[in-house]
């Protein structure tokens, strides 16, 4: 040995477990960071693929402009792509058909494909130059057409259009839920076609992608200036530009200052974990670096020392706290591609987090070396007297006992221990309560995700079958067939009376009467405000919607005629909500079918919903459109229902799984601290036991001292997390939706419960481990 540094390695060997405990709490804050800002990361980049996904990948539509200002703007150097879009059609009731089923048409340049990933050709090639067209896929086996084939287009005002089919691009959900078909040609055979039939649609508007690493709004407005053009000419894509960090929107803003909170809790949290470590590992061993004086080590060199070997553990700690929290990812990444293939697919499932591995990179090196600081000053103060004298641990002057009255002797030494340091109990406590706070701050993105996102109903069909006039048309022999069918999961249907005259509760006014059967009643269950399903279940009643202007309460009256002659019905229960919505000053009543069938002399459903089983392939789906026949309105939302799974599981998956990491080192956070402050305290165990004392006392010692950190721990994180809670509810949720902030207390409960257990837990392995101990092992003990 040549210096005084090489003993580290011979230190960590021969303080094996103090080591171990120390990097094992490096680690856990390296993980908690990785994993956080990892997995904040990946939720940003699914929310930006789903963005891209649902409305295209441009920042900034220009709309009413020149093709001269148009070129100018191509040529704008921060511009990445453009392009000419126009539409006709789009929400298909003008009148456009092929072959009698409605079709949207839409012209663009080649670059607008790029564009729009969610419009891919699966087959043949986009015709720039030529009057060629793409049709969507789901015309290409009901209308029998392939590459090369010409169509006819019929438009409202009688012209038929031949063209000619070059290629197939994938449905969109709109299309899919309308049953139309899509057509895509180049932007000059669209104009010269229906540059006239819509002014409001054709040739105006002009999509524009720019470089991510400029400062689109600063472009955005240098382009305004230039051009003259006014605010009611530009529309941005607000929620791919606040996706990427260049929103001003109020929202987005707000979000903006949530995620810098949460970033600086979970740093903070880090932080807090490693220093309150290092602390209490220097403390363990100030009588090594005593000894070291001894041999002649000057204090430079033993504060050095104790910098160095932080940075010794940061060596195995970190790289495993960076694999830890990337892997996490990786598995949080690959469940969402698994639950929403279709809408993940370009997600990879072992993406690498850059911002993760620098944020945990920088909190675990910056902390060690910022926390080892105080801990190498101290031991370097250390004289060499006092380590020879084996009283090298600095006693605080003791100005009063411990107080017996309100404790036990042991309990009160438990809680004397505690507080005796004053900087080792604000470390302490401060890193028990920001688990609490964390927890608590991130709780606030559950109500934000259930209001900002739609989670898919469990009455949502894939398939819906409606009747063209909207009459009781549909027999019920096709739902009973249909119910048959293997790949249909369940079939439900709905009978419809609109615009029914009635006295409610002896005041004129219109209703809607519509029949559900037994599976939608068990899902109006959860909607239920007072009273009971059953009535209306069994025939004996109606259920109210609350809303749209009227509140109506159990035993509410209904007198009308619905066919059959006048009869009288009572209210059995109301909803708070429905799938529902009717004119204004109309009110929904729901029966069951056969009072509805009692009621109005009508047989057959308006509507059939049909949910499939998870292999149902296209042609089952055209199998079942046969079936439904041709005086039906047909609508596939199997699409839309996936997107809507994806968006909620994308949001969920992070969400919860930022909760679960906090809980979870939580855990393991106070078993280490508390494990470690025992450690650092075990020759005065050893002192105690000489001198008489129980390994029960001892045991309720530990637990005293434990307690007093998770009491006080508790305390402030509730505090701080109930303040940090309302003003990130305050600033996201309530100013959105308006919705007052309240106590979450099955969240704070839950976490505090978490706390207490963990320091139960934290006590037992100390306490056995000192009650192996002999008395002359733990005086000696380092």
């Amino acid at each position: 040995m040549k210096r005084y540094l090489d003993l580290i390695p011979i230190s960590a060997k021969r303080h094996r477990r103090q080591s171990l405990m120390t990097r094992l709490c490096i680690f856990l804050a390296v993980f908690l960071v990785t994993a956080i800002f990892g997995m904040a990361d990946m939720e940003l980049r699914s929310q930006r693929q789903q963005a891209i996904m649902d409305g295209g990948n441009w920042h900034i539509a220009f709309r009413d402009i020149t093709e001269e200002q148009a070129a100018r703007i191509a040529a704008w150097p921060e511009v990445k792509t453009s392009s000419w879009y126009g539409v006709v059609n789009y929400d298909c009731d003008e009148g456009y058909t092929l072959s009698g089923i409605k079709t949207a048409i839409c012209g663009a340049d080649p670059a607008w494909m790029g564009m729009f990933p969610a419009v891919q050709v699966e087959e043949g090639s986009f015709d720039a130059e030529g009057s060629g067209v793409l049709l969507t896929e789901n015309a290409r086996a009901r209308l029998d057409v392939q590459v090369d084939d010409f169509i006819q287009l019929y438009t409202p005002d009688g012209r038929v259009l031949d063209l000619q089919v070059t290629g197939f691009v994938t449905n969109t959900a709109m299309l899919d839920h309308e049953d139309a078909f899509g057509l895509v040609m180049n932007t000059q055979t669209f104009r010269s076609y229906f540059s006239g039939d819509t002014a409001q649609d054709a040739d105006s508007v002009y999509y524009v992608q720019f470089s991510p690493l400029c400062r689109i709004l600063q472009v955005v407005e240098s382009i305004k200036t230039e051009l003259h053009l006014t605010d009611a000419q530009v529309f941005p894509y607000g929620k791919l530009l606040g996706l990427m960090g260049q929103s001003d929107d109020p929202l987005m803003l707000r979000l903006y200052l949530t995620a810098a909170v949460l970033a600086v809790l979970v740093a903070t949290a880090g932080i807090l974990m490693i220093a309150s470590s290092l602390n209490s590992n220097i403390a363990q061993r100030i009588s090594f670096f005593g000894l070291l004086r001894c041999l002649g080590a000057t204090r430079k060199q033993v504060a050095r020392f104790v910098r160095l070997e932080a940075l010794n553990w940061c060596k195995t700690a970190i790289p495993l706290g960076l694999a830890a929290g990337t892997a996490l990812v990786w598995v949080l990444c690959s469940l969402l591609v698994k639950l929403s293939p279709t809408y993940f697919a370009g997600m990879p499932a072992f993406g690498i987090s850059g911002i993760g591995l620098t944020c945990g990179v920088v909190i675990g090196l910056v902390t060690v070396l910022l926390a080892a600081r105080a801990p190498a000053k101290r031991a370097a103060k250390v004289s060499p007297l006092c380590a020879v004298s084996g009283n090298a641990t600095p006693v605080s002057p003791v100005r009063r006992a411990a107080n017996t009255r309100l404790f036990r002797v042991d309990t009160a030494l438990g809680v004397r221990h505690a507080t005796a340091s004053k900087k080792n109990f604000f470390l302490m406590v401060s890193s028990f309560a920001f688990s609490i706070i964390l927890f608590l701050a991130f709780n606030m993105a559950i109500d934000f995700m259930h209001q900002s996102i739609t989670p898919l109903r469990p009455y949502s069909a894939d398939l819906s079958i409606i009747s063209a006039d909207q009459t009781c048309s549909i027999p019920p022999e096709l739902g009973q067939h249909l119910a048959e069918d293997p790949v249909v999961k369940r079939v439900y249907g709905r009978m419809f009376a609109y615009g029914i005259p009635a006295t409610i509760d002896g005041q004129e006014g219109t209703v809607d009467l519509i029949s559900y059967e037994i599976n939608q009643f068990g899902w109006a269950s959860g909607s239920l405000l007072e009273g009971s399903i059953d009535g209306a279940l069994n025939g004996n009643g109606l259920l109210a919607l609350y809303g749209n202007g009227t509140t109506r309460h159990t035993g509410s009256t209904v007198t009308a005629d619905f066919g059959t002659g006048t009869q009288t019905l009572t209210v059995s229960g109301v909803l708070s909500d429905c799938p529902f919505q009717s004119e204004p000053g109309v009110e929904i009543f729901i029966c069951s079918e056969e009072t509805f069938r009692t009621l109005t002399g009508q047989d057959g459903y308006t509507i059939l919903d049909l949910q499939l089983n998870a292999d149902a392939t296209d042609a089952d789906v055209e199998a079942i459109r046969t079936q439904a026949g041709s005086g039906t309105t047909f609508s596939d939302d199997r699409r839309s229902n996936s997107e809507a799974i994806g968006a909620y599981y994308s949001f969920a998956l992070f969400v919860y799984g930022f909760l679960s990491v906090i809980a979870l080192i939580a855990v393991f956070n106070i078993v280490n601290s508390i494990s470690m402050s025992v450690s650092a305290r075990v020759r005065q165990y050893g002192a105690m036991r000489a001198i008489g004392m129980s390994s029960h006392q001892l045991m309720r010692m530990v637990a005293a001292e434990a307690a007093t950190y998770s009491l006080f721990g508790i305390l402030v994180g509730c505090a701080v997390g109930l303040l940090a809670n309302w003003f990130l509810f305050r600033i996201t949720v309530t100013a959105n939706w308006g919705i007052p902030w309240y106590i979450p207390w099955a969240a704070l409960g839950l976490i505090v419960l978490l706390v207490a257990f963990s320091a139960a837990l934290a006590v037992r392995a100390p306490s056995q481990r000192i009650r192996r101990m002999s008395i002359v092992e733990t005086i000696h003990a380092e």
